[in-house]
């Protein structure tokens, strides 16, 4: 059931990118482009084909399992903070963008991940393709997964109060709807990853099911975001003719 939710969600993350793929050299519109490419990354190293695939690859080189599951973890962070920048961009003067980044996340984002790289390092847990399936272990891997949980719910917080400011926009209230649709489920993944630490039962088809539908909304609300900004200017290029 994991397989069928991580590849609907990777089809539609290709299907976004495809939609947007004039926008990588926009100024506007590059920063949510690659942020969607970076959770389509970090979806599929997480995923348990990457566990059993690039895993034992990894450690044949590094000499330690689950390094996939560490990149695809740093992957999605810096997927949500450049979503983060491409929505200050449209709420705030361009020079502003970077101080308010460094203010309000700089370190926060330092401590948790700080503590996803010892965790990760400390927990000694062997091959384990997919990474809910091991949270049932020692104390470390609850950290490394708390960690990761934690970040992204700060992180998607700050999301939920730049998509309130945006919402006043007519324009964007769909696409801000699906964002907060999005939003919403990724918190679920968060506190089922917190239940399954707590209870110490496997609740992966559960946590997988929540963030892919997370990272498909926000793919599908990016790649309608796109054609409807082009919908817009090509009536008006049609009347220029």
């Amino acid at each position: 059931m994991s397989a069928v939710f991580i590849t609907a969600a990777l089809a539609v993350v290709c299907y976004c990118l495809w939609v947007r793929r004039d926008t990588w050299w926009s100024r506007w519109e590059s920063a949510a482009t690659f942020a969607i490419a970076m959770e389509g990354c970090a979806l599929l190293l997480l995923s348990p084909w990457a566990g059993h695939e690039l895993s034992p690859l990894l450690h044949s080189f590094l000499g330690v399992w689950n390094v996939q599951q560490l990149v695809g973890g740093l992957c999605m962070i810096i997927a949500i903070v450049a979503n983060i920048n491409h929505m200050l961009v449209r709420l705030v003067q361009p020079d502003l963008v970077r101080p308010l980044m460094r203010k309000h996340l700089l370190v926060p984002l330092s401590l948790g991940v700080a503590v996803m790289l010892v965790a990760f390092v400390e927990a000694d847990y062997g091959h384990q393709p997919d990474m809910f399936a091991s949270m049932t272990g020692d104390r470390w891997v609850s950290a490394y997964e708390l960690a990761i949980a934690a970040i992204s719910v700060y992180l998607g917080s700050y999301i939920g109060r730049l998509m309130l400011l945006l919402r006043h926009d007519p324009r964007a209230r769909t696409t801000v709807a699906l964002y907060l649709a999005s939003f919403v489920f990724a918190l679920a993944a968060c506190v089922l990853v917190a239940i399954s630490i707590w209870i110490r039962s496997y609740l992966g088809p559960a946590i997988w099911g929540c963030i892919c539908l997370s990272v498909g909304i926000f793919a599908y609300g990016l790649a309608r975001s796109w054609q409807a900004k082009q919908a817009w200017f090509m009536p008006q290029a049609a009347k220029r003719r």
